[in-house]
C-alpha cells in the first residue's frame, strides 16, 4: 500500500509538472500570439475564424480513438506520442509561414493545413489523457488537485505571456523583419517547452484500465451517450454554450491589435492580469467544488461571463482601467466554468465508458465552438472593417458580434439548470458555504503558492486510507 501510494504521489507530482510546461507551450501558440501571426501572414477575417474554429473541429477525430483506447487500452502511449507529433508540427509551420514564397494564396493554405494537423493530433491526445487522469485522480479530490494544476499552469502562462509580448513588441519597433524574428523565437521556444513537458507525461504511471463488461461495436458505443437522458442535456448545454462562446471569442485578440491598436506587450500584460485571476480563482473554485459540487458554480459564474462580451462595446483605445477590470474578473469567473464545467463531465459520465463520453462530448460541444467562430468571421467580413456611424454612436462590426454573444450566452446558460449532478447543492446554499468559509486568508492563499503539493499529498494518503 505505501509503495502504490509513493507511486500515486509522485505521478501526481509529474503530472502538474507536464501541465505547466504544456501550457507554456499552449499559451505561446494560440491566444494573441496566434492572431497576431494570423494578421501578419494577411489572413482575412473569415480564416482568423476558422483558425479559431480549428481545434473544435478536429474533436471529431476523438470517437474513433475513443474507441481504439476504450477496446484496447494504451492510453499512455496514445497521448504520449499524440502529443509529441503534435507540438513538433510548429516546425514545418514556421518554416512554410517565413519562406520566401511571396504569394499568400499558396502559404496560407499550406499553413492551415499543417495547423489542423496539429490540432487533430493533439485533439486524440488529450482523450487519452483525459481518460487516463479521470483513474488516477481520485474523485474526493479532483477538484483541489486540478485546480492546483491549472493554478500552477496559469501562473506559467503569465510569466510567458508577458516576456515574449515584450519581446515582440520590442523586435517590431527595432526592424522591419523584428516581428518574423519574434514570431521565429516563440513559436520555437514553445516547441522546447512541449516537448520537455513529454518527459513529465512519460513519468506518470497509468492505472490499470476499465474496460466495459460487454462490448459493443462502433456504432452501438457512439449511440450509448445519447441514450443517458441527463448526458443528453448536458450535451445541449455544451454545444449552445459553446457556440456562444466561440462566436466572438477568436476575435476579441483581433479587436485589441486592429480596432483598440494595443501593443503585444500590453495585451500581454492584461493577458497576464487575467492568469492570475484565473490563478486565484482555481484555487477557490477547487477547493468550493469539492463542498459544493459543480453546477452551482457554473452557474454562478456563467452569468458573470454572459455580460463580458457586452462590456467589450464601452472600451475605446485611450480606456486603461475597464480592460483591466474586465480581465481580472473574466479570469477569474472563466476559472470557475473551465474547472466545474469538466468536473462535472466526470461525474456524470459512467467510469467503465468515460473515455467514449468524454469524446462523444468533446465532438458536440466541438461542434458549437467550430461553428461559432466560422459564422461570426463571415458576420464581420460580410461588414468590412471601418465603422459603422449611428445618429447616438460609432460601432465597429465586432461590437455587434460581441452583443449577439452576450444575447446567445444568455440563453444558452438557462440549459444548464436541466442537468442533474448527484449531491447537488443550489446556488444560494453555494454561497452560504462562501459566506462560512474562514480559511480564506492572505497568509494561507501564500502559503500555499509557496507549497502547492502539500494539500494535494494529504488528500491523496486520507483517499487511500478510507
Amino acid at each position: 500500500m505505501g509503495a502504490m501510494q509513493d507511486r500515486t504521489k509522485e505521478s501526481l507530482r509529474y503530472s502538474i509538472y507536464d501541465g505547466v510546461l504544456a501550457n507554456m507551450f499552449a499559451t505561446l501558440t494560440g491566444g494573441v500570439f496566434l492572431t497576431g501571426f494570423a494578421v501578419y501572414l494577411g489572413m482575412n477575417e473569415f480564416t482568423i475564424g476558422l483558425l479559431g474554429a480549428m481545434p473544435f473541429l478536429v474533436t471529431v477525430f476523438q470517437l474513433p480513438a475513443a474507441y481504439f483506447v476504450q477496446r484496447r487500452g494504451n492510453r499512455k502511449k496514445v497521448s504520449v506520442w499524440c502529443s509529441l507529433v503534435a507540438r513538433a508540427m510548429w516546425v514545418p509551420i514556421l518554416v512554410v509561414a517565413l519562406s520566401p514564397v511571396p504569394s499568400t494564396s499558396v502559404k496560407v493554405p499550406l499553413v492551415l493545413a499543417l495547423i489542423l494537423l496539429h490540432y487533430a493530433l493533439g485533439s486524440v491526445s488529450f482523450i487519452a489523457w483525459l481518460s487516463w487522469m479521470s483513474d488516477l485522480v481520485p474523485d474526493r479530490m479532483r477538484g483541489n488537485f486540478f485546480g492546483t494544476r491549472n493554478m500552477l499552469a496559469g501562473a506559467s502562462s503569465m510569466v510567458v505571456m508577458v516576456t515574449f509580448g515584450t519581446m515582440l513588441d520590442g523586435l517590431r519597433s527595432l526592424s522591419p523583419n523584428g516581428l518574423p524574428l519574434g514570431f521565429s523565437i516563440t513559436f520555437l521556444a514553445a516547441v522546447l517547452f512541449g516537448v520537455a513537458s513529454i518527459h513529465f507525461l512519460r513519468r506518470i504511471s497509468e492505472p490499470l484500465h476499465s474496460s466495459p463488461a460487454v462490448r459493443i461495436d462502433f456504432t452501438g458505443q457512439f449511440l450509448l451517450p445519447f441514450r443517458d437522458r441527463n448526458f443528453r442535456r448536458f450535451l445541449s448545454f455544451a454545444f449552445f454554450w459553446s457556440f456562444s462562446v466561440y462566436f466572438a471569442s477568436p476575435f476579441f485578440a483581433l479587436y485589441f491589435l486592429r480596432d483598440l491598436g494595443y501593443g503585444y506587450g500590453f495585451i500581454a500584460t492584461l493577458g497576464m492580469l487575467s492568469a492570475f485571476a484565473d490563478l486565484v480563482g482555481m484555487r477557490l473554485w477547487g477547493k468550493l467544488s469539492d463542498r459544493t459540487r459543480n453546477k452551482p458554480i457554473v452557474y454562478f459564474a456563467g452569468w458573470w461571463a454572459i455580460f463580458l462580451p457586452l462590456a467589450w462595446v464601452f472600451v475605446r483605445p485611450e480606456s486603461m482601467v475597464l480592460p483591466i477590470l474586465l480581465h481580472l474578473l473574466g479570469g477569474g469567473m472563466w476559472a470557475g466554468i473551465n474547472l466545474c464545467k469538466n468536473n462535472l463531465l466526470l461525474r456524470i459520465s459512467p467510469r467503465e465508458d468515460r473515455a467514449l463520453y468524454l469524446s462523444v462530448y468533446n465532438v458536440v460541444g466541438g461542434l458549437g465552438a467550430s461553428v461559432g467562430p466560422i459564422l461570426g468571421g463571415l458576420f464581420v467580413q460580410a461588414f468590412g472593417e471601418g465603422p459603422i456611424h449611428l445618429s447616438c454612436c460609432v460601432l465597429f462590426p465586432l461590437h455587434i458580434l460581441f452583443v449577439l454573444s452576450t444575447l446567445f450566452r444568455l440563453i444558452s446558460l438557462q440549459l444548464i439548470r436541466r442537468i442533474e449532478e448527484p449531491e447537488e447543492v443550489t446556488v444560494v446554499q453555494m454561497l452560504r458555504v462562501i459566506r462560512s468559509v474562514r480559511g480564506l486568508n492572505m497568509t494561507n492563499g501564500f502559503n500555499f503558492l509557496l507549497h502547492p503539493f502539500v494539500n494535494v499529498s494529504e488528500a491523496i494518503f486520507e483517499d487511500q486510507e478510507k
